[in-house]
């Protein structure tokens, strides 16, 4: 009785020193998901929500906050506010019924004098029968031009008005009042943006998430510790601020910075940054990768992460195997006899996962990308089930559609590529290997290289293999389909998702179409159809002055005529007006088709080419800087236009040659508060109620339940097993690292707990 005394002594003891400083966890009670609702948090000792006014956007909060479930900070900031009620302030009215609001970018005599205009809107809802816009401009004489009207999509849309020579007014109109969107910009000025709802932290609090995620604008002072399962998503341009510490205590979080890209946030931030309670090392520890053109995702760099779970069964269930990051599983190697056994998987959001039947990678294959959202397939498609063999998971990299042909730095894209596979990623940009000819492709040696290569989710097949005297085509019998074929089968095993050989222009009708219906017949998969072009159909030698116009609508065709044809992404990796056409013809061409191109959701990246100088010339007629390394008017003007997100999909499932099956993503996000970090001062639970207590805890944990505990397991978020005793009622945790975990009691109660 003595023993049991001291016992329930001790454990009060330490419940009340540590959460003496009313600590807060999070219950949704408030009945939104409002960061700042004291209805929503409640203290850990006295089980009442916090006083009002004490968790305050900019004021400094004086206790330790415990985070679940999916949090904002600012509702308006996520949700957007619509059109309607942002008139008149941002936008007005109209006498025009089908076209009822409208936003004025110029006016004549205001002094923009026919400058280029670039708005951008984020829409965060549309209307369920959808929503348009369209633009009505002023033309050199004075009268009105109307373009075709084009549906607005939720996220960035960016309408970019051409320069022209003349003063002009230019108004954006829109369909619908009910247009929902939370910043809009023009020329990169913000038109409108959320109010600022910053959390201060006091110097010596900690904000702990676990299984959550908080977007928000951004966080000040004390310690932001990022848990299992946790993600924060800051859309500030200064969202680390009074020196917060930021510890990364699991491989399975992030922290996305909207306005920073990574250059910037190593410079800035990683002094403020630690991993696992060390101090975060670039590349070794952590990973700066690219969230599309201004943002970054920030996250361990650890090759024990592991944020697949697959299953024998269909509907997650049957044998269950946890896999790493940036491993080839394979064949016997896939642990738990899962090989040819595999039905469903669960992925985590940030990677990227290729499945194929051979255990060398190549055969029917496919490839899952869980970009923004969690990706749960209940069941694989019948050509999958029960068959895969191969199994790779790598890093996801966000990037833009605009790159470069080249390592050339200061044109702000987010990719480049060089010909050849040598190439190496930076803090900003991917560099995206290539198998330029037979020799890229032709040896394990090589599949390693593009396996190790940082940021790279792509490989890019041969360089025109199609010219059988020149270019990759002229080595090896490339030009051969049959031998072209055979070699770029080993590029399946580098796991990565893969581009097409690159051919010259009219081969897309002939030499690729073969390629690809011979890989068809040998179950290779091509994710991605690569192209060239440059206009050689028109006798650009004899019209070096032809209306870019024209040139502009032959681009269109084709591009239109070969996503028909493979009814794949596009990636045009090399492109301009002609390097026989003028300088100006090649600027105007530019500024008709980059612009289209970030409208085409089917064209996933490109890169304007610089062209070779012609006879008795330094220089070519479509460069990005001059003689003096300045900027031309291509390279500002191809600089300086923004970019949208590459695959802007919360997750892709395909097509891919081989299946235009789309596959359902059954993920569903589900949180349980009330089973997070449920403290109170009892000594006994009932009703076949399990509670753990103090919780959160940093040395021991007594299990409480109303029955005899006759089994008792420890899993962390990876659901993996942690061997622990319980004794007299107490688990000793001391040793585990920060983070969340679930204990299970007789095979069917289940609890999670907070690991300081």
């Amino acid at each position: 009785m003595i023993l049991k005394i001291r016992n329930y002594l001790f454990f009060l003891l330490l419940f009340t020193e540590l959460l003496s400083a009313q600590d807060c966890y999070w219950t949704g009670n408030g009945g939104d998901a409002d960061f700042f609702n004291e209805a929503n948090w409640v203290h850990t000792l006295t089980g009442q929500s916090p006083q009002n006014g004490s968790i305050n956007p900019s004021q400094p909060i004086d206790f330790n906050l415990f985070l679940s479930c999916s949090v904002v900070t600012d509702l308006e900031a996520t949700q957007g506010v619509d059109i309607t009620s942002q008139t008149p302030s941002v936008f007005n009215n109209t006498s025009n019924a089908s076209w009822p609001y409208v936003y004025t970018a110029a006016t004549l005599g205001d002094g923009t004098n026919g400058a280029q205009q670039t708005f951008v809107i984020n829409v965060t809802s549309l209307p369920a029968s959808g929503a348009s816009f369209r633009v009505v401009k002023t033309v050199a004489n004075g009268n009105w031009d109307q373009s075709s009207p084009e549906a607005l999509i939720l996220g960035l849309n960016t309408i970019s008005i051409n320069a022209v020579t003349f003063d002009r007014t230019i108004k954006f109109q829109f369909s619908s009042g009910a247009i929902f969107f939370n910043a809009i910009s023009l020329n990169g000025n913000s038109v409108y943006s959320p109010p600022s709802q910053s959390i201060v932290l006091e110097t010596s609090k900690t904000l702990d998430i676990s299984d959550g995620t908080l977007s928000g604008y951004s966080i000040s002072g004390g310690t932001l510790n990022l848990n299992d399962n946790s993600y924060v998503n800051l859309t500030a341009n200064e969202p680390l601020l009074n020196a917060v510490q930021v510890n990364l205590n699991s491989n399975i979080s992030w922290l996305r910075l909207y306005k920073v890209n990574p250059t910037l946030a190593h410079d800035n931030f990683a002094s403020q940054l630690s991993v696992f309670d060390a101090a975060a090392d670039y590349p070794t520890t952590i990973r700066f990768d690219n969230y599309y053109e201004q943002g970054v995702v920030i996250r361990t760099q650890n090759s024990s992460t592991t944020p697949l779970r697959i299953y024998s069964n269909e509907n997650l269930e049957g044998t269950e195997t946890i896999l790493a990051i940036d491993q080839v599983y394979s064949g016997a190697g896939i642990p738990n006899q899962m090989n040819n056994t595999m039905q469903s998987f669960y992925l985590k959001k940030g990677y990227m996962l290729t499945l194929a039947t051979n255990a060398d990678g190549t055969g029917k294959s496919k490839v899952f990308i869980a970009s923004e959202e969690d990706l749960q397939i209940q069941s694989l498609p019948d050509y999958l089930s029960d068959t895969i063999s191969f199994l790779r998971i790598t890093p996801w990299n966000w990037v833009s559609k605009k790159g470069t042909a080249g390592d050339i730095q200061g044109m702000d894209n987010t990719w480049f590529y060089r010909w050849n596979n040598q190439g190496t990623s930076d803090l900003k940009r991917e560099c995206t290997p290539m198998s330029w000819g037979y020799g890229g492709a032709d040896d394990m040696e090589d599949v390693n290289l593009y396996r190790s290569k940082y940021k790279a989710t792509h490989v890019l097949g041969f360089n025109e293999p199609d010219d059988c005297n020149g270019q990759s085509g002229q080595y090896n019998n490339l030009c051969d389909v049959e031998t072209a074929v055979a070699v770029y089968e080993n590029l399946m095993k580098t796991g990565l998702r893969l581009v097409s050989p690159a051919c010259r222009q009219d081969a897309a009708f002939n030499w690729l179409d073969s390629f690809n219906e011979r890989a068809i017949q040998n179950d290779i998969r091509i994710d991605v159809i690569a192209l060239h072009w440059y206009d050689w159909g028109s006798n650009p030698q004899s019209t070096p002055d032809t209306d870019p116009n024209i040139i502009f609508s032959r681009f269109k065709g084709y591009l239109t005529v070969v996503h028909d044809l493979y009814g794949l992404p596009l990636w045009i990796t090399e492109f301009n007006g002609n390097k026989y056409r003028t300088q100006d013809v090649n600027r105007q061409f530019m500024e008709l088709a980059v612009p289209y191109l970030e409208t085409l959701d089917y064209v996933e990246r490109y890169a304007w080419f610089e062209p070779n100088p012609t006879a008795n010339n330094t220089s070519g007629t479509a460069d990005f800087f001059d003689a003096d390394t300045n900027l031309t008017g291509i390279g500002a003007y191809y600089k300086n236009s923004p970019s949208k997100p590459s695959i802007p999909a919360p997750f892709y499932t395909g097509p891919d040659n081989l299946s235009n099956e789309l596959i359902v993503n059954d993920y569903e996000f589900f949180c349980e508060p009330d089973n997070s970090l449920s403290n109170a001062q009892v000594s006994r639970a009932v009703d076949n109620i399990l509670m753990v207590v103090p919780n959160p805890s940093s040395d021991k944990i007594k299990v409480l339940f109303s029955e005899p505990i006759h089994s008792i397991k420890l899993y962390d978020m990876n659901g993996s097993v942690i061997k622990k005793t319980l004794l007299n009622g107490v688990i000793d945790v001391s040793d585990l690292h920060k983070g969340l975990y679930f204990i299970r009691v007789n095979h069917h109660y289940h609890y999670k707990f907070l690991k300081q």
